[in-house]
């Protein structure tokens, strides 16, 4: 990471063969691409002492230009100051950025003493670490005042500190000769390193505290404690969540194909929400706003994405707006962003245009990038919708999807399916049907799907395990251009070898603006006998955009 941030770093050393030239080239992920910021060798000083970022070492300048090249990409200095750390993890590494609120994650008010008694926030931090992702923390500043101001304990305000370790150590020097017979206690423990290299925290568990005296020689030697002032220590969790407030976690997924590691499959979208100038509804409006603006939430931009049976349910989305005063001394507010996920019908290919089935929606913020991870979905279709805050705000944005397992998202561009045999009509009606259940007439251990059959269509639901009770509650929707329509109902018996028919029903439909449910008689193949009822709720308007 360090050599795409650095580049040809050997190549920008200078020596007794290679001639100073003053210049030094550092690059920066930017909305997609890595673009270069050269600078020059003149750097902040006041009494002959570097102002801002330092090495111990006297003749090492690398974080001192480094942070130059920040300071020439985001406008002056004083932009750094207050930032977001996300921002600064992304621009290095092109990882999926987010920031932990301390106090919001575990539910304490912002005033409150926080205690993470269950560990949910050190398993999070402790899972990311391990799967490479980059974290850095501090203690949020109230006012520029408090900014690089020191706590009693060590740590100072306003400042980042990289998490260099979290991980359960062993009080196993705490029994002695008697640990065999007991249970060894451990301790949630998280390591921190201060860029200064100095200024290290100095309560429970600092470098020369007796807590360590509870470890034994082996572990402390594997942990590596020492005594040193180099800016790196460990603290107990308890004390971490009580001073720190926030956390900013850059996870980086390994999209290689040719690795060992667990990979991912990455999909990239460019996009805008704009007015297009026209009128709030129109069907070329792309700026509704968030779900609070139900008239106009479903004209921002839609992609849909699928999850398979056995897939696991997990999608990552990373949601970023573009910087419009990149590299301006003044700095443009963000607008305020965030996603809406809904579950659709396993057969849409269309937009949707009513809100329905949430399945979640990310923190609004008025940041750079909003993070959303999705786990335990359910297999089916879903429509991810990235929105603005409040309507007719406009901005270019680009959405990043990531998942185990391919999930094929898609941008959907058109309201509804164009019609006939040149495809130079729309669809005038739309229905919805939801098949509910199947019952036989004489039930049955079995494993069974339906399809829906119209015209050139044939969806089906998902199978069922073996049980009596067949039940599916999902939904298919078809646009149309006459108002009286037909669809027949299979329900099949699923074999290993080859599937075998149990049944079909005829649903002669007449569009009529209602919903119903019905019960519908399946019938032998090739007779009239009736093997079962099949339960369907039909949906029928005169608007194809209605739903």
């Amino acid at each position: 990471m360090l050599a795409k941030v650095i580049p040809d770093a050997e190549d920008q050393e200078w020596g007794a063969e290679k001639q100073y030239a003053g210049i030094f080239r550092f690059c920066f992920w930017r909305f997609g691409q890595w673009i270069e910021v050269v600078i020059d060798d003149l750097l902040p000083t006041k009494n002959g002492k570097l102002l801002f970022a330092r090495s111990k070492t006297p003749n090492e300048f690398w974080s001192a230009l480094l942070e130059k090249a920040f300071a020439k990409l985001y406008g002056c200095y004083e932009n750094l100051v207050g930032g977001q750390l996300a921002d600064a993890l992304q621009d290095v590494s092109a990882g999926v950025a987010e920031t932990i609120n301390v106090h919001k994650f575990l539910g304490f008010d912002a005033d409150a003493t926080v205690s993470d008694h269950d560990g949910r926030l050190f398993q999070t931090l402790k899972h990311a670490f391990e799967h490479q992702a980059l974290i850095v923390a501090a203690i949020a500043a109230k006012n520029k005042e408090d900014i690089e101001k020191s706590l009693d304990c060590g740590l100072v305000k306003g400042h980042a500190y990289a998490v260099t370790a979290v991980r359960y150590i062993e009080l196993d020097a705490k029994h002695g000769s008697y640990r065999f017979f007991s249970t060894v206690e451990r301790q949630m423990m998280i390591r921190l390193q201060n860029p200064w290299g100095e200024k290290e925290w100095n309560g429970p568990w600092a470098d020369d505290s007796p807590e360590w005296e509870q470890v034994g020689d082996v572990q402390k030697k594997e942990m590596g404690i020492t005594v040193d002032e180099d800016g790196e220590f460990w603290m107990p969790w308890d004390e971490f969540v009580r001073y720190f407030t926030d956390i900013s976690v850059c996870q980086l997924f390994n999209t290689s194909m040719f690795s060992m590691q667990r990979r991912f499959h990455e999909r990239v979208f460019f996009g805008e929400w704009t007015t297009n100038g026209v009128k709030s509804g129109a069907p070329e409006y792309r700026a509704g706003g968030c779900l609070n603006f139900s008239a106009t939430f479903c004209c921002n931009p839609q992609f849909r994405f699928d999850v398979q049976k056995g897939d696991g349910g997990e999608v990552m989305v990373a949601l970023t707006q573009k910087e419009v005063s990149e590299g301006s001394k003044v700095r443009e507010p963000y607008v305020t962003i965030g996603m809406h996920v809904m579950k659709v019908e396993n057969n849409r290919r269309h937009r949707i245009h009513q809100a329905v089935n949430p399945v979640a929606t990310s923190d609004y913020a008025g940041s750079r990038s909003v993070y959303l991870h999705l786990t335990g979905l359910e297999p089916g279709r879903y429509i991810l919708i990235p929105t603005t805050y409040a309507p007719r705000e406009q901005t270019h944005f680009m959405l990043r999807v990531f998942s185990p397992h391919h999930t094929n998202p898609k941008l959907l561009r058109k309201d509804a399916p164009a019609q006939g045999f040149l495809k130079c009509s729309k669809a005038t009606f739309v229905t919805k049907i939801r098949v509910v259940e199947a019952r036989l007439s004489t039930p049955r251990e079995l494993s069974a799907y339906c399809v829906v059959v119209s015209e050139k269509e044939k969806p089906r639901t998902r199978t069922t395990e073996k049980t009596r009770e067949l039940l599916w509650n999902e939904d298919f929707v078809f646009h149309r251009k006459t108002r009286r329509q037909t669809y027949v109902v299979e329900l099949w018996e699923d074999r290993h070898l080859k599937d075998k028919l149990l049944g079909r029903a005829v649903l002669n439909e007449l569009i009529d603006n209602d919903r119903r449910t019905v019960a519908l008689d399946l019938q032998a193949k090739g007779s009239k006998l009736s093997v079962g009822k099949v339960t369907v709720e039909i949906s029928a308007y005169d608007d194809p955009m209605y739903i």
